[in-house]
């Protein structure tokens, strides 16, 4: 009787999960010939972008290619530079970045349009020109862009272009920019590689094996490879400063309290305390620094969305002479940096103190139970949300070992936690993270609160302006290697646990000493050590970045300690 009763219940179990195949293998048919399609759509952008750019002469286009930022602002307010030759420059120099990155999703086709139409009203002698008059800008392929799809690298959401503009996109075109491209995002943005099934795998300029970076990591492979000058990125781990430090360039990610996030889909929807924010992505601070300080420059964002306080941009603050008093640190006491990332970190901290701050050891209390919090409350339901999505979808190989831990029922891991502990003390850890039920999340939800109101006392207390640490623990890392290491972004994400400001500025790049300090002084004590060592090997001449954080409304104290570290590292 029981071995009939078990045969039966066997019998069904295959019957269920034959059917269960059978259903995903002909919707995996279906999104293939989703993505053929998508693919098609974006080689025709990519032609488009390619003719236009090609009615541009040459002579033209290498010296507006050439010009820096502020140069390219003048030209355009000046006249000297159409709106029409700046756009089709930048689709130019998009193309060739593309080429070697992959990291263009959609080129806009409407640039050329808008451009036009600019270039039409500054025919007349009365027309004042926007701030930002004719300047081509990329965006992140998930924020809202009118006509064009978000789909966060899901096949599942291609060909469902939204509807309306984000906020930020309203005014940018107010403002005079012009929207010329998209970029790429690793599917679901929730790691910090760079690639989904739709679009491909972007890789890094300098290392087609390694990553630029995510989610914001076509934004950064473009810029780096010189085909924006500026674009908008989005950060809720570490999405902008993260591709910021791998690929050498430099973003902030601002306090979600300054922008709307009216009309944004997030990785997941009803998330209160972990908030992504939008944020600009350059070459230069001063770069980030003229963006922010045109859009924050009146309450327009909050004439929009009532939930964005009136708070402009801080000027006083930014040029302010006063002298600060930063908390730095090398080490977390969760995952300690391979060496370079904290020798940056000290050349950063020297930098400062020549320039007469005060610089003080501090380390954040308690951080391995805030990536607990972190973790719980960036999923919020456990990964149900991601784990429905991705089982109708085709999943990106490289975001496989996130989707086990998002597929493998929460009582199960925390079963297995207490086995794995003993040997992989961190890991077990870790698999205590996922939710069992909303009381558990309430809980969370009020520890977060809790720790803000820790670390505010602690900065006020001990008279802290600001905090410097690094970035995350390696250098650019192969493909594969983000997902497996996700334990490496909590010098990142405690930062949009706290909601802080927070920017990465490049420092220094690997050098043959750090390759050996790698070798003599960095213990492989456990996994993930030994991936970070492995992973750092063979990075000589890569960018490394140091990170900056403030508490909300104080980035322009962040952006000009940024600034302070970016002119002693390049004297310019």
């Amino acid at each position: 009787m029981i071995l009939l009763l078990l045969t039966t219940v066997l019998a069904l179990a295959a019957a269920y999960f034959y059917r269960f195949w059978n259903v995903r293998e002909k919707r995996q048919v279906e999104l293939r010939k989703i993505v053929e399609r998508k693919r098609a759509e974006r080689a025709e952008s990519v032609k488009f972008a390619k003719q236009s750019a090609e009615k541009l002469d040459v002579e033209t286009r290498n010296w507006i290619a050439s010009l820096e930022y502020s140069e390219l602002k003048e030209g355009l307010q000046s006249g000297t530079i159409s709106c029409i030759d700046a756009v089709r420059t930048y689709y130019f120099k998009a193309i060739q970045a593309n080429e070697k990155t992959n990291s263009v999703c959609m080129f806009v086709k409407e640039a050329e349009q808008w451009a036009m139409e600019w270039d039409e009203k500054a025919k007349d002698p009365e027309f004042k020109k926007p701030p930002m008059f004719g300047l081509p800008m990329s965006l992140k392929e998930c924020v809202p862009l009118q006509g064009y799809d978000q789909t966060r690298g899901f096949v599942q959401d291609t060909f469902h272009p939204t509807e309306t503009d984000a906020v930020l996109v309203q005014q940018l075109k107010k403002l005079g920019a012009i929207p010329y491209v998209q970029t790429n995002v690793p599917q679901s943005l929730l790691s910090y590689n760079c690639s989904n099934p739709v679009f491909g795998t972007t890789n890094h300029p300098m290392d087609k094996s390694r990553t630029s970076g995510g989610s914001s990591g076509g934004e950064s492979a473009l810029i780096s490879a010189d085909g924006s000058i500026l674009g908008i990125g989005g950060d809720v781990g570490g999405s902008i400063r993260i591709p910021c430090a791998y690929t050498g360039t430099t973003g902030i990610k601002p306090s979600h309290l300054r922008f709307s996030h009216r009309g944004v889909c997030g990785s997941v929807p009803g998330r209160p305390l972990i908030n992504s924010n939008d944020g600009p992505m350059s070459t230069r601070v001063e770069t980030n620094v003229d963006f922010l300080r045109t859009v924050w420059a009146d309450t327009w964002i909050t004439e929009q969305d009532p939930y964005v306080p009136p708070v402009t941009w801080n000027e006083e603050a930014y040029k302010s002479d006063k002298k600060l008093k930063i908390g730095y640190y090398t080490d977390d006491g969760w995952f300690t940096p391979t060496p370079v990332c904290q020798r940056a970190v000290m050349e950063a901290k020297q930098i400062l103190e020549d320039a007469g701050h005060t610089l003080v050891p501090f380390r954040p209390p308690r951080v391995p139970e805030v990536l607990i919090m972190f973790l719980r409350a960036v999923c919020v339901d456990a990964g149900k949300f991601l784990s429905n999505k991705l089982m109708n979808d085709i999943i990106d190989p490289l975001l496989y070992t996130q989707v086990v831990l998002w597929m493998v029922p929460v009582r199960v891991q925390r079963f297995l936690a207490s086995f794995i502990r003993v040997f992989f003390p961190r890991l077990g850890n870790l698999m205590n993270a996922m939710t069992l039920s909303t009381v558990e999340l309430r809980n969370t939800y009020a520890d977060i609160e809790a720790y803000r109101s820790e670390m505010a006392a602690l900065m006020i207390d001990q008279k802290i302006d600001a905090l410097l640490c690094p970035v995350t623990v390696t250098p650019a890392l192969p493909h594969v290697a983000p997902s497996k290491l996700f334990a490496g972004t909590s010098y990142t994400g405690i930062f949009n646990l706290l909601d802080y400001a927070a920017g990465s500025v490049n420092v220094t790049h690997v050098t043959k000493q750090d390759e050996l300090d790698l070798e003599s002084d960095y213990e492989a004590s456990d996994p993930w050590y030994a991936l970070a060592k492995n992973s750092s090997r063979g990075t000589i001449g890569f960018p490394i970045g140091v990170q900056v954080a403030t508490p909300p409304y104080r980035e322009e104290t962040c952006l000009r300690i940024m600034r302070e570290i970016e002119f002693g590292v390049t004297g310019k």
